[in-house]
C-alpha cells in the first residue's frame, strides 16, 4: 500500500530584511538559495514603497524578518505578503550554518532570514493579523498592573492571550 503525504509546496522566491530605524537590508533569495537581489532601502513611507514593489516584481510572496510590528510590517502585510518573524537570537545563532564568523553584517543577516525561511518554513509560524475575536479590549480602567492586567515590553497594556505578544494588529506566537 502506497501512503502519499501532502507535502507544502514551496514558494521559489524568499526574502529576508534585516530591520533598522533608518534602513533596511533586503535580501531575495532563489529556491536554490542563490541571493539574487541585495539592496538597502531607507525607514521612509518612499523607501517601503520601493522595497514592496522590488520584492513583488521579484515575485517574493514570503518574507522573514526580525520584527513584528510597525510600518514596515503593516505595509508588507497590506501588499500582501506573509511575513514570518524569526527572531534575533535565532538570527545570530543561525549565521553559523551560513558561514558567517558570527560578526554582525545586516546584509548577511538579511540573506540569512530568507534562506532560514526558504528552508525551515514548516517550523515558523506566519504572523496573521488580529480579529475583533482574538482581541481583548485594552485597558478596563484597572490599569496594566490591576487584576487580570499584564503589560507589553512596550508598557502599554498587552492584547490577546497570555503566551502571545500583539503588535499592532498583528500577533506573534512566542
Amino acid at each position: 500500500m502506497t501512503v502519499q503525504h501532502d507535502v507544502p509546496v514551496s514558494p521559489a522566491v524568499t526574502a529576508g530584511i534585516d530591520w533598522a530605524s533608518s534602513e533596511h537590508a533586503v535580501a531575495v533569495v532563489d529556491e536554490h538559495g542563490i541571493q539574487r537581489q541585495r539592496r538597502t532601502v531607507p525607514h521612509t513611507k518612499a523607501g517601503i514603497g520601493q522595497l514592496v514593489a522590488m520584492l513583488s516584481r521579484a515575485g517574493v510572496t514570503e518574507v522573514g524578518i526580525e520584527r513584528g510590528d510597525g510600518p514596515l510590517v503593516e505595509a508588507l502585510i497590506a501588499a500582501p505578503f506573509t511575513v514570518y518573524v524569526i527572531a534575533p537570537n535565532q538570527i545570530r545563532n543561525l549565521r553559523r550554518r551560513c558561514g558567517s564568523a558570527g560578526n554582525k553584517d545586516d546584509h548577511f543577516d538579511a540573506y540569512v532570514l530568507a534562506d532560514t525561511l526558504r528552508t525551515d518554513r514548516h517550523r515558523l509560524t506566519p504572523l496573521t493579523p488580529d480579529t475583533p475575536a482574538t482581541v481583548r479590549p485594552a485597558d478596563d480602567g484597572a490599569g496594566a498592573s490591576g487584576p487580570g492586567g499584564r503589560s507589553g515590553s512596550d508598557g502599554q497594556p498587552a492584547t490577546g492571550p497570555p503566551g502571545q505578544r500583539a503588535t499592532r494588529g498583528h500577533r506573534v506566537v512566542l
